[in-house]
């Protein structure tokens, strides 16, 4: 079945599910419209997931891995060093790798592509969007710069010397296009879909990263392995247990500071910097307690037809959202997607200095702007599919988890080192910090939350 036809059909199915306003006559609760949304978006998840496995036959690609990486200004100072060193850790598992790399809204980074080139057994494609017609239909990719002809598809090669591949997609500069969301939209609602539904069979493991990430493997207590190739671990997972549908690795977030990568200046993460307070809870939580699940942007391998069922639905749907990650993890877990955080693999996530403020008039905080830019969008969530849906993988207020499991807890923050009365007073500063800023910006979100949807809809970074 062509992937338009079955998209009509989708939609249809789900429309014809929901309760019709002018025949039905019983009124629905807030919650019940929330949960009948909710059911309509993981239909629409296993719809699109059914159709992959029945193009594919059911039978993907195992010799490569899919990696899809959305990148903006200022990716430039990361993607020098983290697409080698994806590629790297690819073919230490014995794989070959196809990253897509989007870059947004006509931003281009050509000193970083021509490095690419330079890269052995390394091929570099590039590919361009068409006009993109409204903020949740993808647009069409192409090969040519001036988007002639057929668009462009992917297709399986065998084993050469470029065995590892790398597809830079060039979105123009729109009116409809700013935000990640927006380029990922393009990326799998229209490269990846349409490909497949013209014979390209795809990887069995798709990894969804940043421009920033790094897999590195730290074990509960320990001490971050900066050579160590997490993506393997979580690899490894999967295969070996086939029920796993996706993973999620341990945040980390770390202050980026200048450095040099085979003689280009970069930005790279500084573990001994102190992180701002609630970025430091967010990483002690995450994975370990309930409201602290979600699979983070920085870091998500999965099977890819569950991936892409993902967020191809999202994108469609929520062209808004800037916290496709945590809206993923939601959809996974209600689709029935095996999956957790993998605890000794993290994934670096860049956060603000503690001293850093916005450019904006008057200037803010960098640190808080980035926790409310996150609350706004779990608020958008919450309004959507209801706070009793999505709890228990996020929590965007202060989390009491302190006091009803503090051995837990108190162990998460000391780790290997020694209590103290410094430790202890650092800690409880710098918890009496996150309380008291977190409940400030979830007042800001409450009034303000994100737009997920129709005309007023923003997605940018």
């Amino acid at each position: 079945m062509e992937i338009s036809k079955a998209m009509f059909l989708n939609k249809f199915l789900v429309t014809s599910d929901r309760p019709n306003k002018f025949l039905a006559k019983e009124r629905f609760t807030l919650r019940e419209k929330q949960n009948i949304i909710l059911d309509a978006d993981v239909k629409s998840v296993l719809f699109y997931r059914k159709w992959i496995q029945a193009q594919t036959n059911n039978a993907l690609d195992n010799t490569r891995i899919l990696g899809i990486v959305a990148a903006a200004k200022g990716a430039e100072n990361y993607l020098p060093y983290t697409i080698p060193k994806m590629i790297q850790q690819i073919s230490e598992i014995g794989m070959m790798a196809d990253i897509v790399i989007g870059l947004n809204n006509g931003f281009e980074c050509p000193t970083v592509i021509d490095r690419f080139i330079l890269l052995p057994n390394v091929q570099v494609i590039h590919l361009y969007t068409g006009e993109k017609l409204a903020n949740n239909i993808p647009a069409p990719i192409f090969d040519n710069l001036m988007c002639q002809g057929k668009p462009y598809c992917l297709i399986n090669i065998e084993p050469q010397p470029s065995q590892h591949r790398i597809f830079i997609v060039h979105q123009r500069e729109g009116q409809y296009s700013a935000g990640k969301i927006r380029i990922l939209g393009d990326i799998y609602g229209s490269l990846l879909l349409k490909s497949i539904e013209n014979g390209w069979i795809p990887p069995t493991i798709s990894v969804a990263f940043d421009a920033e990430s790094q897999f590195l493997i730290e074990e509960e207590y320990s001490v971050i392995q900066p050579e160590s190739n997490g993506l393997k671990l979580i690899v490894n997972q999967l295969q070996n247990s086939p029920e796993i549908d996706i993973c999620g690795t341990r945040n980390k977030f770390a202050v980026y500071q200048k450095g040099m990568v085979d003689g280009t200046e970069v930005l790279v993460p500084n573990f001994s910097e102190e992180v701002p307070p609630i970025q430091w809870f967010i990483d002690i939580a995450h994975g370990k307690f309930s409201g602290f699940q979600s699979k983070p942007g920085s870091g998500t391998v999965a099977k890819t037809d569950v991936l892409v069922s993902l967020v191809a639905v999202i994108s469609e749907r929520y062209p808004g959202i800037r916290v496709e990650d945590t809206h993923l993890s939601i959809l996974a877990k209600y689709a029935g997607f095996i999956g957790d955080i993998f605890i000794d693999v993290i994934s670096t996530n860049r956060t603000p200095h503690l001293t850093d403020m916005t450019l904006e008039q008057p200037p803010k905080k960098a640190w808080v702007e980035q926790v409310y830019r996150w609350n706004s969008g779990y608020r958008g969530l919450e309004l959507l599919y209801g706070k009793h849906n999505i709890q228990s993988i996020i929590s965007y207020g202060f989390t009491w988890f302190i006091l009803t499991r503090p051995i837990k807890f108190w162990k998460s923050v000391i780790g290997s080192e020694k209590i103290n009365l410094y430790t202890l007073f650092r800690t409880l500063k710098a918890l009496a910090i996150a309380f008291i800023v977190s409940r400030k910006i979830s007042k800001r979100s409450f009034v303000q939350p994100e737009i997920l949807q129709g005309s007023e809809a923003k997605a940018c970074w």
